[in-house]
């Protein structure tokens, strides 16, 4: 029924209408959606540059802004009606006469478009005015407070490093001060544990999976980003929206789910093998409370030091003339909502105030790591019993979802449209309820622990995978699997039908995990050299570890590399390749001291706390 899901949709849409077209010539001329004066010289020779939105209107009909607004209508499409302007107002706004920058502006961008176009502008937000002699944002109270917080973490790592290479050596070590020493926790970073416990070496793989994953995040962050920014030729955006390889955009958010699923996976088969160790062991309360206080503490310190930080020094690091919507939106919604980081509901309260987008995903992990850390508790003795009520709450969550999504009318396709992304997706229900709710990725989550428990099953029986063949033809198909699976997410887009887009939506993420965990299964049992030779090698391990800190920080350079440019950005594959590729230069770059001196010891000095 699945694979038919595609089929039927295109099937509706050939015989559905066509989508809005027009030509060349006609999109030109059209007014500009961004138009952008250099920021730079504008300021360096005592100039006002302002920066706004405005929306096209017309006293009487236009022929004009009616196909505007019918070119504007395809989803596929930016909404041509709201243009954006960044103008130089003591230059490019010579004719104009008025007694302030902003009055000036207004009226400018309204003559122009009448001038040249026709039609008149109506002003929907003013962003800025600024001179040189604009003072900068001041520093102030929580600006102080982080400064204080990033100086006691300088110092502890300068104590912990000091007191570790100075001491003696024949003494029992200070603890506390051990998890402060740079020394040892670049040990940590860099340790190689192949030849410990072999039922952990099988799980080598699991790295290479994070940071590979992780780039790809990166890589689809890098092209978001272009939609938010003013660029030259948003005609690029726009057509390659329709090429069929955007669906590695669009549906590509799927991968997300291999987070999820390793979370639970790792979180039981971890549990698994203490009990395995150690039968006698008490699961209880006490030990769910230990492992939630395991989670916290591993995830918070660095979560909430890279929160601050936006919401502090970030917006004092740079200029331009977008810097303001880019980078200082972004930081008052951190200041705004810090605090729902840090409880991990911001993906539930104030939902269309995102900051830091990519953090919805750490807030619907821990929401699910609550449930799924209780239903072991109940079911970790009963192995068999197990895997039976994961499979059977694994239907159920599907089942559950497909409700929801029909009854509140969701859809996963939204994804993918221009002007939604441009807005991060602010005020779309699909977004808020479906695609950062925990109960859409509560399938991958069950599933997590469905993994863990039959592949200890199938381990503790010794059974032999490699005889298997339909497992391994399985297997053989799995990775390829993954990539159709997106790509055919592309012949859904323009689908209407309300049954098969439920369907579609719905199934998108359980059937990609389903492909992920058997991919998962046949990389633990080695069932080829290739894909173990890959994903263990030895820098993914160092990669995968550093893999909260890279998801962390990589947005912040994503905004930051387009948010400094002084005039438009150009959009082509090899521009937002280039930027993607400075994004996980730079995410690597800063991972690294961030890994070492605030996560490792922040989570290692809280752990000796309070475990």
């Amino acid at each position: 029924m699945v694979r038919v899901i595609p089929v039927l949709c295109l099937l509706t849409v050939l015989a559905g209408s066509g989508a809005v077209g027009i030509t060349e010539e006609q999109y030109y001329s059209m007014p500009r959606l961004f138009e952008l004066d250099d920021y730079e010289e504008c300021l360096a020779t005592r100039g006002a540059f302002c920066l706004g939105s405005f929306h096209l209107t017309s006293k009487r009909y236009s022929r004009l802004l009616d196909a505007i607004q019918k070119f504007s209508d395809d989803k596929n499409h930016f909404n041509h009606t709201y243009i954006q302007r960044g103008y130089c107002v003591t230059t490019t706004c010579a004719h104009i006469d008025g007694d302030s920058p902003p009055h000036i502006f207004e009226e400018c961008v309204h003559n122009l478009t009448k001038t040249n176009y026709g039609l008149d502008t109506e002003l929907i937000e003013l962003e800025y005015c600024k001179t040189e002699e604009t003072p900068p944002k001041p520093i102030d109270v929580p600006d102080m407070i982080f400064a204080v917080i990033v100086g006691l973490i300088v110092m502890g790592n300068v104590v912990g490093t000091a007191y570790d290479l100075l001491r003696n050596p024949d003494n029992k070590p200070n603890r506390y001060l051990m998890t402060w020493s740079a020394r040892v926790n670049w040990g940590r970073l860099t340790a190689n544990y192949e030849k410990e416990d072999p039922r952990l070496c099988a799980l080598d793989p699991v790295n290479g999976m994070k940071a590979i994953t992780l780039i790809a995040v990166i890589i689809a962050h890098s092209s978001i980003a272009h939609y938010m920014t003013f660029v030259h030729n948003p005609s690029f955006l726009e057509t390659a929206h329709q090429h069929p390889l955007s669906a590695m955009l669009t549906n590509g958010t799927a991968v997300v789910q291999t987070f999820i699923i390793l979370s639970s996976f790792l979180l039981a088969y971890n549990v698994l093998l203490t009990l395995e160790a150690n039968p006698n062991k008490k699961i209880g309360l006490a030990f769910w409370w230990q492992v939630i206080m395991h989670r916290v503490v591993r995830i918070t310190p660095l979560s909430m030091f890279v929160v601050g930080l936006t919401a502090t020094w970030w917006r004092h690091m740079s200029d331009g003339p977008l810097w303001s919507t880019l980078v200082q939106a972004e930081s008052d919604r951190c200041r705004n909502k810090w605090w729902t980081h840090a409880f991990y509901v911001n993906n539930l309260v104030m939902p269309d105030e995102r900051c830091l987008i990519q953090t919805w995903f750490l807030a619907v992990d821990m929401q699910l790591y609550l449930v799924t850390s209780v239903l072991l508790v109940l079911l970790i003795r009963r192995p068999h019993t197990a895997v039976k009520v994961f499979s059977a709450l694994f239907v159920l969550s599907i089942l559950a979802n497909f409700a929801i999504t029909y009854n509140w009318d969701l859809t996963i396709l939204f994804l993918g449209n221009p002007e939604l992304i441009r807005w991060q997706y602010k005020g779309v229900p699909s977004f808020k309820w479906q695609y950062a709710a925990p109960w859409s990725s509560a399938p991958a989550a069950i599933l997590g622990l469905l993994l863990a428990f039959v592949y200890h099953l199938m381990r503790k029986s010794e059974y032999d995978l490699h005889k298997n063949t339909w497992f391994r033809i399985l297997y053989r198909m799995s990775v390829p699997a993954m990539f159709l699976w997106i790509l055919g997410g592309f012949l859904m887009k323009d689908c209407q039908d309300k049954f098969l887009v439920t369907l579609f939506s719905t199934l998108e993420r359980p059937v990609f995990g389903v492909i992920v965990s058997i991919a998962m299964i046949g990389f633990f049992y080695r069932l080829d050299r290739i894909w173990w030779w890959i994903l263990s090698w030895r820098s993914w391990q160092i990669l995968g570890r550093m893999s909260l800190s890279m998801l962390l920080i990589h947005w912040t350079y994503n905004l930051s590399l387009l948010a400094v440019k002084t005039n438009l950005a150009r959009t082509s594959f090899f521009e937002i390749g280039g930027h993607s590729l400075a994004s996980i230069f730079m995410t690597y770059v800063t991972s690294l001291p961030l890994h070492i001196f605030v996560e490792l010891p922040t989570h290692k000095f809280l752990q000796t706390i309070f475990m």
